[in-house]
């Protein structure tokens, strides 16, 4: 399985294109809006457990480990997202992305894993960057920014627990994808309220519908914690029967 199919289960993992949107619908929500400046980024690190889940037998995949800090060095104060994705069969891949805490808009952002990897650098209103794809010449990435962007990093899970999430609640995430080479849109649905358990902790949470992703027809949801706001299970799984692919925040 490929570091972009590999990972799409699990915390990192790479968003497939989106149609492009109009302005109508949901609220857009870029980085800096008022919207998510009233909750600041938790500074945790959390261990999700990946599992694959096919004809009714369930295998563990691989883990992710990721740790969100607040580096205090440099002249401007950033979150730095770093993710750990370790498969059972000993692949592993690294992603660093680093955000600014003013606006959650992209600094850097760089991918190492083994047939894959990426690294952007974004100003306000510039990005450059290179991104190597199995059995392609390097990309070289060299454009101007409309808007501050968001950077990708599996549908953005690390941007839901900033949402002010409630009944009924929608909004599109439009954020830059290296591997696409633009700008993508993610939209984000609450869907209901949901009670998840997972081994001995029960959670009273939001579930979402964060779109299509991965294969075509394959789609995620997500369930965050009201509480705690943390994302404590995915699933990507088929309108149709096959794979489903879960993960669950280690307890």
């Amino acid at each position: 399985m490929s570091h972009k199919l590999g990972a799409a289960f699990s915390i990192v993992c790479v968003l497939a294109a989106s149609p492009a949107r109009k302005a109508q619908g949901p609220e857009i929500i870029r980085a800096g809006n008022p919207a998510l400046m009233a909750t600041r980024m938790p500074l945790t690190t959390d261990t999700v457990d990946n599992y694959v889940l096919s004809n009714g037998v369930r295998e563990l995949a691989g883990t992710t480990v990721r740790a969100i800090t607040q580096p205090q060095a440099g002249a401007e104060s950033v979150y730095e997202i770093r993710t750990i994705h370790s498969t059972v069969r000993g692949d592993t891949s690294v992603t660093i992305m680093v955000v600014r805490t003013q606006d959650l808009s992209l600094v850097f952002h760089r991918v190492k894993a083994p047939r894959d990897s990426a690294a952007v650098t974004a100003s306000r209103t510039h990005l450059t960057g290179w991104v190597v794809l199995p059995n392609q010449p390097v990309i070289l990435l060299d454009r101007s920014l409309e808007y501050p962007v968001f950077g990708v990093e599996g549908q953005v899970p690390w941007l839901l627990p900033l949402l002010p999430l409630a009944a009924g609640y929608g909004v599109v995430v439009p954020h830059f994808s290296q591997w696409q080479g633009g700008e993508q849109w993610d939209t984000v649905t609450v869907v209901g309220s949901e009670r998840v358990t997972i081994g001995r902790q029960s959670f009273d949470c939001w579930k979402l519908d964060t779109g299509p992703l991965g294969p075509p027809g394959y789609r995620m949801y997500r369930w965050v914690d009201k509480g705690s706001r943390r994302v404590v299970q995915s699933v990507l799984r088929a309108a149709v029967d096959g794979r489903e692919y879960w993960s669950y925040l280690r307890s």
